[in-house]
């Protein structure tokens, strides 16, 4: 599970304490947020507009 950097809230939105995110950090550093409802549900873009203010898919992770 991803660990949540501070103000990383403001910046990603709902996906940065979303159960659904996969954290993916590049050979340059660059992060992408990877939702896994899109794995099982065509209607969630596989990687979101950030910040994700409003999500129907949201589920809080229990670190958050």
């Amino acid at each position: 599970m991803p660990t949540t950097i501070p103000n990383e809230s403001h910046r990603v939105g709902l996906c940065a304490t979303c159960i659904h995110v996969h954290v993916i950090t590049s050979s340059r550093d660059a992060t992408f947020y990877l939702c896994r409802r899109s794995e099982t549900d065509p209607t969630f873009p596989k990687y979101p507009t950030l910040p994700m203010l409003v999500c129907r898919g949201y589920e809080p992770s229990r670190a958050a």
